[in-house]
């Protein structure tokens, strides 16, 4: 039966735990979501992470209040300032991403280290002569 030495285990150990620290980060990212309304509530916008569009909502009749280039003129600045709004935050993330967790805690959380581990046998070791 093969063993695990205890610096390969640690290593393993603080690989997923890097890991997970990563796609976790990365799943805040993919949910930000910034909003923006106008201030007479006639428009309201949603934009992702990237500071893309993701939703847009008129309020009904606002052809007949407003021109077009003025209702492209306020999503224009609506989806600018919640871009920007995303964009700090994703920074944000992004510097808390850099925060690696620190691999002496994280062995000494797991114990002592000085363990060895056997490896289960696989098929083909079973086979061998």
């Amino acid at each position: 039966m093969a063993v695990i030495h205890p610096d390969v285990r640690n290593t393993l150990l603080y690989a997923d735990a890097v890991h997970d620290h990563l796609l976790s980060t990365i799943e805040k990212m993919r949910a930000l979501a910034a909003e923006g309304i106008s201030e007479d509530k006639d428009i309201a916008v949603k934009v992702d992470m990237n500071g893309q569009l993701a939703d847009l909502w008129l309020k009904p009749g606002i052809l007949d209040r407003k021109t077009a280039a003025e209702i492209a003129k306020e999503i224009t600045r609506l989806v600018t300032t919640a871009g920007q709004q995303n964009a700090d935050q994703v920074a944000e993330l992004f510097r808390t991403a850099h925060e690696l967790p620190d691999f002496d805690a994280l062995v000494a959380a797991q114990g002592s280290g000085d363990t060895t581990e056997p490896v289960p046998e696989t098929q083909a070791d079973r086979l061998r002569v």
